[in-house]
C-alpha cells in the first residue's frame, strides 16, 4: 500500500507542475546511439570508431521495462551470469570472469566487488541514456581489471527544454515493485537535475513460514544529483553525486521446531556513495581535454541474529557481525586531438587510482593500521591514430605504463586497425594486452567461520593477458527500397597467464593461487534486418570455447558452448505502438575434471530466456505504457555439474538462474516545457 501511496503523490506533483506551464516537448526517442564516448579520443560516431562498440540505448531499456544493469544484459550474446542469493549477480564476458570486467559510470570505475565481481543488480538505469560495451582488453585507457572489456553507463547530463520532469512506476507478479522520478532544469549556462528510485522485492515464499527461500527479499533506495555549468564554449564543469542503499534479508531454517524453535537470520546492508567532479574543454589550438576527480565508497554490513519464533524476539550473535568498506579515489587527465582534416591525431593521459579496504578480516602486514589494506596504480598512457590509403585505413596504436608499489612497472601495448576496402565493407582487427593486479580481497581478506575457511595470498602475481579480435561488416543487402539486411562476422581469442583462482590447498581450506594459463576463443555471426518501416530484427550467434584444464588427458583443448540472442520489434501507428520480443539461448557447457584418478565429463545445462512486451507511447510522447511477460518459458533452475562420464548416470547439483515467469506493467509520464512568465 505504501508503494501506491507514493506513486499517487508523485503523479499529483507531476500534474501540478505540468499545469503551471504549457508543454513544449521534444521526442525522448531521439536515437543517440550513433555517438559513443567509451575508449574514444572524444565523442565519436560509432561508424568511425576503431573499437567494436555494442550499444544499448534508452529506447531499448524502456521497451524491455528493465530496471537494472543485470536484467538488461541477461539476454546479450557472449555475456553470462551466475547468481548468488547473498552476493548478487556475477558477470563474465567471452569466457573471462568478472574480475577482468571493468564497469564504469561516465568513465569512473565502480568499486565494491563481491566474490570478484561488481553486482550489476545494484546499478539502476533510471538516469542512464545508453550502455556501451567494448569486449577485449582495454587496459591502455582503463588500466587494471579491464582485460576482458569495459561496460560504461552513460548518464543524462543535458536537455533541450528549460525544465523536465518524469515519474515511472512498475509492478511485477514476482514481487518486484519499483518507482523512480527525475526533475531537471536548464537555464543559460546552468543545468541541475535530481533523480531517485525505490525498489521493493518480496518473492513468493517457498514454505508455509516464509523461510528457506530461493530468492531473498530486498529493498533498494537511490538518489542522485547533477550540477553542470557551461562556462564557455571551451569549458564545461560537471559535479555529480549518487547514493545507493540496499538491504537483503536471508532468513535461516527453523531449528528445533518442536521445542522453543529458533532460527539464525542474516541481514546484508550495502551502501554506495559516489562523488565526481568532471571538467572538459578545448584549447585555442582545438585540442580536447578532460579532467576527472572522483571518490567512490562501498560499505557492506552483515548482521546475524538469533530469532526466537515463539517470543518473536531476536539477539545479535557474538562474533558473527562483519563490516567492510572499499573506497576508491580516482584522478585522471587526458588531452587529445581528433580532427578529420589531419592525417595524425594523438591522445595522452595520466591516471592515479587508489583503493582502500577496511574491515577486521583484512590482514595486511605492511599497512600502518590493523584491518586496512591499500592498493595504488599510477598509469601514463599515449596513443596515436593515423589515416592511410585515402582514409580507407585507420590505424591506432598506443601503450600504457602502470606503476604499482607492490608489483613494479607493467607495459601494456595495443593496436587497432579499421580498413574499408570498398563501399559497405568494414574490417576491424585488434591486438591488445591486459594487466590485472590482484585484488585486495584476494591478497589480504581472511574469511574463517563455521562454514568457510578462505584466506588471502599476499604472494599472488599479477595476471597478464593478450586479446585478439576481428570483425567484418559486409555490405548491406537491399531487399527492397525500405528493406535491408546487414551481416557481421566476428572472432576473438584470449590468453591469460597467471590467472588467479580459488583453490583448495588442504581439506576444506581454500586460498587464492595463480593458474599457469587460461584461454578462451570464439566466433560469431550477427544479422540486422529491417523490413519496411515496421519490422526490425536483430540476431546474434556466438560459439565460445572455454579452456579445458585437463586437455592433456581428454585431448580436447576447448569445451564449446553456444549463445544465441534475438530481438524483434514490430511498430505501428508511427511507432506509437511497439511489440517487442527478445530471447537468449545459453547453450550447454561441457567440462572435464578428475575424480578417483579418472577424467570425468560434466555438463552445465543450457536454457532459454524468452520475453515479450507491448509498449504504447501517447499524449504527445508524454505517456508511456508497457506491459508484457519475462521468462515466458518459466525456467527457474538448471542442472550444473551433472556427470555423464565413467561410472556416472546423472545427478549433480542445480543452480538458480531466474525467479520464473513474470508479468509486468509499467507506466511513465514525461513532462517538459517553458517557465511561465509572471505579468
Amino acid at each position: 500500500m505504501k508503494f501506491w501511496i507514493k506513486l499517487i503523490i508523485f503523479l499529483a506533483m507531476a500534474t501540478v507542475v505540468n499545469a503551471q506551464s504549457p508543454a513544449d516537448t521534444v521526442s525522448n526517442y531521439v536515437d543517440l546511439s550513433a555517438v559513443v564516448v567509451t575508449a574514444q579520443y572524444l565523442p565519436t560516431d560509432v561508424r568511425n570508431s576503431v573499437n567494436t562498440v555494442r550499444i544499448i540505448n534508452q529506447r531499448t531499456i524502456s521497451q524491455r521495462a528493465v530496471t537494472n544493469l543485470e536484467e538488461l544484459l541477461q539476454t546479450e550474446a557472449g555475456l553470462r551470469f551466475s547468481q548468488d542469493g547473498v552476493l548478487g549477480g556475477s558477470l563474465s564476458v567471452n569466457g573471462m570472469q568478472g574480475e577482468n570486467v571493468k564497469i564504469l559510470i561516465d568513465g569512473v570505475p565502480v568499486v565494491g566487488r563481491l566474490n570478484g565481481s561488481v553486482d550489476p543488480g545494484q546499478l539502476p538505469l533510471q538516469n542512464v541514456v545508453q550502455v556501451e560495451i567494448i569486449e577485449g582488453a582495454q587496459s591502455l585507457l582503463y588500466g587494471s581489471d579491464a582485460s576482458a572489456g569495459v561496460i560504461n553507463l552513460v548518464t543524462k547530463k543535458s536537455q533541450v527544454n528549460p525544465w523536465e520532469a518524469s515519474v515511472q512506476a512498475q509492478t511485477e507478479s514476482n514481487g518486484f515493485n519499483t518507482l523512480n522520478a527525475r526533475v531537471a532544469t536548464q537555464s543559460n549556462k546552468w543545468h541541475f537535475a535530481l533523480h531517485g528510485s525505490m525498489l521493493h522485492f518480496q518473492p513468493a515464499t517457498d514454505t508455509a513460514l516464509g523461510r528457506n527461500q530461493l530468492w531473498n527479499p530486498k529493498e533498494q533506495q537511490t538518489a542522485g544529483a547533477t550540477l553542470r555549468y557551461k562556462a564557455s564554449p571551451g569549458l564545461d564543469i560537471r559535479l555529480t553525486g549518487n547514493w545507493f542503499d540496499e538491504l537483503v534479508t536471508n532468513l535461516g531454517e527453523i531449528r528445533r521446531p518442536q521445542f522453543k524453535p529458533y532460527a539464525f537470520d542474516d541481514y546484508y546492508q550495502t551502501t554506495r556513495q559516489d562523488l565526481t567532479l568532471h571538467t572538459e574543454g578545448r584549447t585555442k589550438s582545438n585540442w580536447f581535454w578532460q579532467a576527472t576527480l572522483a571518490r567512490n565508497q562501498f560499505d557492506r554490513i552483515k548482521n546475524s541474529w538469533r530469532f526466537e519464533l515463539e517470543e518473536e524476539s531476536r539477539s545479535l550473535l557474538p562474533g558473527e557481525q562483519d563490516t567492510t568498506r572499499n573506497t576508491g579515489w580516482l584522478g585522471r587527465y587526458t588531452i587529445a586531438s581528433d580532427q578529420s582534416n589531419k592525417r595524425y591525431n594523438y591522445l595522452a593521459g595520466v591516471e592515479w587510482f587508489r583503493e582502500v579496504a577496511e574491515g577486521v578480516r583484512f590482514l595486511d602486514s605492511a599497512a600502518q593500521q590493523v584491518g586496512v589494506a591499500y592498493n595504488t596504480d599510477v598509469g601514463v598512457f599515449a596513443s596515436v591514430k593515423g589515416q592511410y590509403l585515402q582514409q580507407r585505413l585507420t590505424a591506432q596504436g598506443g601503450f600504457r605504463i602502470t606503476g604499482n608499489p607492490d608489483y613494479g612497472t607493467a607495459l601494456t601495448p595495443s593496436l587497432w586497425l579499421m580498413y574499408k576496402p570498398a563501399p559497405g565493407w568494414v574490417v576491424r582487427t585488434s591486438w591488445s594486452q591486459g594487466f590485472r593486479t590482484p585484488g585486495l580481497k584476494e591478497r589480504y581478506f581472511n574469511f574463517i567461520d563455521v562454514n568457510h575457511f578462505i584466506v588471502g595470498n599476499p604472494d599472488l602475481k599479477p595476471e597478464r593477458s593478450n586479446n585478439y579480435k576481428v570483425e567484418i561488416n559486409f555490405p548491406a543487402l537491399r531487399l527492397s527500397a525500405q528493406s535491408k539486411l546487414e551481416l557481421t562476422a566476428n572472432g576473438f581469442f584470449n590468453s591469460v597467464k597467471d590467472r588467479i583462482i580459488l583453490t583448495e590447498y588442504a581439506l576444506a581450506e581454500y586460498n587464492y593461487a595463480n593458474l599457469s594459463e587460461w584461454k578462451t576463443t570464439g566466433a560469431g555471426l550477427s544479422a540486422k534486418m529491417r523490413l519496411g518501416e515496421r519490422v526490425r530484427l536483430q540476431s546474434n550467434f556466438l560459439h565460445t570455447g572455454f579452456f579445458n584444464e585437463t586437455a592433456a588427458d581428454s585431448l580436447r583443448l576447448f569445451n564449446w558452448s553456444p549463445d544465441w540472442s534475438n530481438d524483434l520489434t514490430v511498430s505501428f501507428w508511427d511507432e506509437h505502438l511497439n511489440v517487442n520480443v527478445w530471447h537468449k539461448m545459453t547453450g550447454q557447457l561441457p567440462y572435464f575434471f578428475e575424480e578417483d584418478g579418472q577424467v570425468v565429463r560434466g555438463e552445465t545445462e543450457g536454457w532459454h530466456q524468452l520475453n515479450a512486451s507491448l509498449c504504447y507511447t501517447g499524449w504527445e510522447r508524454k505517456l508511456t505504457l508497457t506491459t508484457g511477460v519475462k521468462n515466458l518459458l518459466d525456467v527457474r533452475q538448471i542442472r550444473t555439474g551433472a556427470a555423464t562420464g565413467i561410472g556416472h548416470t546423472g545427478g549433480g547439483t542445480v543452480s538458480n538462474v531466474h525467479w520464473g515467469r513474470t508479468f509486468f506493467v509499467s507506466a511513465k509520464i514525461q513532462l517538459a516545457g517553458k517557465f511561465k512568465r509572471e505579468g
